[in-house]
């Protein structure tokens, strides 16, 4: 169900059980003109345009999980209804007059316009870079060949296993065990079955063994030197140990060293420029922020401020009377 169906949905008895432990009694269903409303008594409401707002505030990627897990959404209303009767309770008790609770929420108020201005600064960068996307990919290619070798790819070698575990320190019983495997294997037995049924490696169940492409430095030494020794398809290796156990490798494929394409790493390279331009354009505010030939700075204050806290600082740290 999408959020612009969602409120339209909401009755009070829905709406009670979304709010979990919080009890809420709205005493009619839904009208047109209440019908974005996902709750309200006496001293709040929440509506569903509070809640798109409210859930702007996570990362892009988080937003559909807490519609999509009602355990979620039902604790994030709970949260928003919540803080919504605590402000107004406040606000009942004039603690919204109170001169430094005014001064906090000035300095949220800044703070929110503040990251506002750089959401527009870093789009605004964003719809510059996608304007001048020709001129960035020729400036990927350049440095693509200028940095050829970080795009260099080392040898692989693709290859599936059958793990023996070494259990209360008996190598021998793994080892003879890694054995009657290994001659099932070479016997025509298929490996993945073996794999899955005998194999101590957890996700052999799974992936029957599998292991896929990999390069030496991603394994353990015996292991890798064993497997990339070998080089015939379907060979199986004699059991090696490595600090997992004994293992059976069956050898499936060998990628050569080589290097990436233009084309395969493209996107990253401009996922790096792109970055590097709304830095650029965020570096270059705060510049003009500090060149403000109005900007006036009391450095003596800002001295006097320092001077004050380390000696604050130096008084805390003596020794108490005994």
């Amino acid at each position: 169900m999408s959020l612009k169906h969602f409120g339209t949905e909401l009755r009070a008895a829905t709406c009670a059980t979304l709010l979990g432990a919080l009890t809420i009694g709205i005493a009619h269903a839904a009208t047109p003109e209440s019908a974005d409303v996902i709750a309200e008594s006496s001293r709040a409401r929440i509506t569903l345009a509070d809640y798109e707002a409210e859930i702007t505030r996570l990362p892009q990627d988080m937003r559909g999980e807490f519609a999509a897990s009602e355990l979620r959404l039902k604790q994030y209303l709970d949260n928003m209804y919540v803080s919504r009767v605590l402000a107004a309770d406040a606000r009942a008790a004039g603690l919204d007059k109170d001169p430094a609770i005014m001064r906090e929420i000035a300095g949220q108020v800044e703070k929110v316009l503040a990251m506002a201005r750089v959401d527009r600064i870093d789009a605004a960068a964003a719809a510059e870079f996608d304007r001048s996307l020709d001129k960035y990919i020729a400036r990927a290619r350049e440095l693509y060949v200028v940095n050829r070798a970080n795009y260099a790819t080392p040898e692989q070698v693709r290859a599936a296993h059958i793990l023996v575990a070494v259990k209360d320190g008996d190598r021998g019983a793994a080892l003879r065990r890694a054995e009657e495997l290994r001659v099932k294997a070479q016997g025509g037995a298929d490996f993945s079955a073996l794999a899955r049924e005998f194999s101590d490696d957890p996700t052999a169940a799974r992936n029957g063994g599998e292991l896929g492409f990999f390069d030496a430095k991603a394994m353990d030494p015996s292991f890798a030197a064993a497997a990339f020794a070998m080089t015939r398809k379907g060979e199986i290796s004699a059991p090696v140990l490595s600090k997992f156990g004994y293992h059976i490798i069956l050898f499936e494929d060998r990628r050569p060293a080589g290097t990436r394409s233009f084309e395969s790493v493209q996107p990253e390279i401009l996922a790096d420029l792109k970055k590097k331009a709304l830095a650029d354009a965020r570096a270059e505010a705060t510049r003009q922020i500090f060149a403000d030939p109005t900007l006036k700075v009391n450095v003596e204050l800002i001295q006097r401020i320092h001077s004050d806290a380390a000696r604050n600082s130096d008084a805390s740290n003596l020794p108490s009377k005994p």
